[in-house]
């Protein structure tokens, strides 16, 4: 392939603006969640949102099936089939709006919050109007490398999400906030896609030609389809046994760590796709690009996980507000979840791109079998005792257990040995350990300050001490890490 002597500095470029585009738009999703939970929306509101916000990825994966990844992935691309697989988004969509308009309401009855039903019906018809306008263009994109342009489309998208959620709470529209945010990101995102990379369907529809597009598709939506499901099946489990307030607590924890571990590995796993599609032919270099996305991956979520679990109750108040101190314990748990998904959530774009995508399904079948059986379980088991930290336990005990098969598949593929791979990575996380014991004596130090200064002496305190340990052990220090990104 005659661009791949280039990939190697369009990756490091990619990630840089990925990492830009991804800081900003976390900055400001914080920021918007800090004024509605400390200003506008009780804890009960937050839970009642959260019980149709955790549809919200499933939707969005259901009405593309996987099919904007296929555009990136394959080589064969002819307008005729481009266009067969906007028809297909088109159709898929009003699939999901039309069973929608049905199990929608019959969830939002059996969780015993009526609104949420309607709130799930409208985001549906976002799906079928306005990401469909931006699916090819923007997977197009992608596929050339564009990350600049598509980071900075997304921060105006953001920013707009921003205004809206807050916007709409100030003018009272309550729970509804998320949902009209959410269509004003998707109709900037879809304006600048489009001006950056116009692009309009013509009238073919050829489902023999887009055979394969669909087939790689549906390999790789299904998988995704049960990762939204099993990584969003604790939020009814909890709404249903706890109640809306205590499931406003349990997000505040899983959001304060999982979703920042999801927002921080995406700058990863965005380009990680793109770049191993790229160099699926070349084993050296996609075993060297593996282990070095890993890496880097490693290297930003472990001091940030340190941190939380030393000081979860002081973030919690900070961000949130002093009510939801109390999930700190939950935190902590996840915080466990969240290094070992930091280590193996690079794997399923490597699989995928390297042509593969039945054996991420197959990770994903096991995960889909295991995660959400434990929620009900220790749920049932130990929620009278340990009431919603009982769901993040079953997390901390399932989850190890189904990205272990993962990394396993992927690294039989590669015929890459376990103890190598692990050598190359384990310094990473043991540069955190050695550091944590330096965050916990910031943290008792300071006892009795008040939770911002508090928070601040252990970042400080175990930041110097992680990236000093880095420095020293792993040879990466901060110049090491801009040479890489230039």
């Amino acid at each position: 392939m005659p661009d791949v002597p280039h990939t190697k500095k369009q990756i490091s470029r990619g990630l840089a603006w990925i990492g830009i585009g991804s800081t900003l738009i976390g900055v400001l999703d914080l920021g918007a969640m800090m004024i509605l939970l400390q200003v506008f929306l009780t804890p009960a509101e937050y839970g009642i949102a959260a019980l149709a916000i955790a549809g919200f990825p499933v939707l969005d994966q259901l009405a593309d099936m996987g099919l904007s990844a296929a555009v990136i992935q394959r080589d064969d691309h002819t307008p005729e089939r481009i266009d067969t697989v906007f028809w297909l988004n088109v159709l898929l969509s009003l699939a999901v709006l039309a069973i929608l308009a049905v199990a929608a309401p019959l969830y939002a009855r059996w969780q015993g919050h009526p609104v949420v039903g309607p709130m799930l019906i409208v985001y549906g018809a976002k799906l079928l109007v306005l990401d469909n306008a931006s699916a090819i263009p923007a997977a197009m994109m992608k596929r050339e490398l564009r990350f600049k342009e598509l980071s900075l489309i997304r921060i105006v998208a953001n920013v707009a999400e921003f205004a809206g959620k807050v916007g709409f709470a100030a003018l009272g529209f309550g729970v509804w906030c998320f949902v009209l945010a959410a269509l004003m990101r998707a109709v900037v995102f879809s304006a600048g896609v489009q001006l950056r990379h116009p692009w309009r369907p013509g009238l073919h529809f050829r489902p023999r030609e887009a055979a394969a597009y669909a087939r790689f598709g549906l390999s790789t939506s299904a998988s995704q389809i049960l990762f939204r499901i099993y990584t969003n099946a604790d939020y009814p489990v909890v709404g249903k046994l706890f109640g809306a307030t205590a499931l406003a607590y349990y997000r505040a924890a899983y959001e304060l760590v999982l979703e920042l571990v999801k927002t921080i590995s995406s700058i990863f796993t965005e380009m990680g796709f793109s770049a191993f599609s790229r160099l699926r032919y070349d084993r050296d270099k996609l075993v060297e690009q593996f282990i070095a996305l890993t890496r880097q991956c490693l290297v930003v979520i472990a001091p940030v996980l340190l941190f939380t679990a030393v000081a979860a109750a002081e973030t919690l108040t900070v961000v949130w507000g002093r009510e939801y101190a109390g999930a700190a314990l939950a935190a902590r748990i996840l915080c466990w979840v969240g290094l070992v998904r930091s280590i193996g959530v690079i794997v399923p774009p490597l699989l995928d791109g390297m042509g593969y995508p039945s054996l991420t399904l197959r990770y994903h079948v096991v995960a889909m079998a295991l995660l959400p059986a434990l929620f009900i379980a220790f749920g049932q088991v130990f929620g009278s005792s340990l009431g919603y930290v009982s769901v993040a336990v079953a997390w901390a005990v399932g989850y190890p257990v189904a990205c272990a098969v993962l990394v396993w598949m992927a690294l039989s593929r590669m015929e890459l040995d376990a103890f190598a791979y692990l050598r190359r990575i384990a310094g990473i996380p043991g540069c955190a350990a050695l550091a944590a014991p330096v965050a916990y004596f910031a943290h008792r130090w300071t006892d009795g300050w008040a939770a911002f200064p508090r928070l601040a002496a252990v970042w400080i305190a175990g930041g110097c001490a992680f990236f000093f340990l880095l420095a020293y052990l792993e040879n990466i220090s901060p110049r090491t890490i801009w040479r890489a990104l230039r």
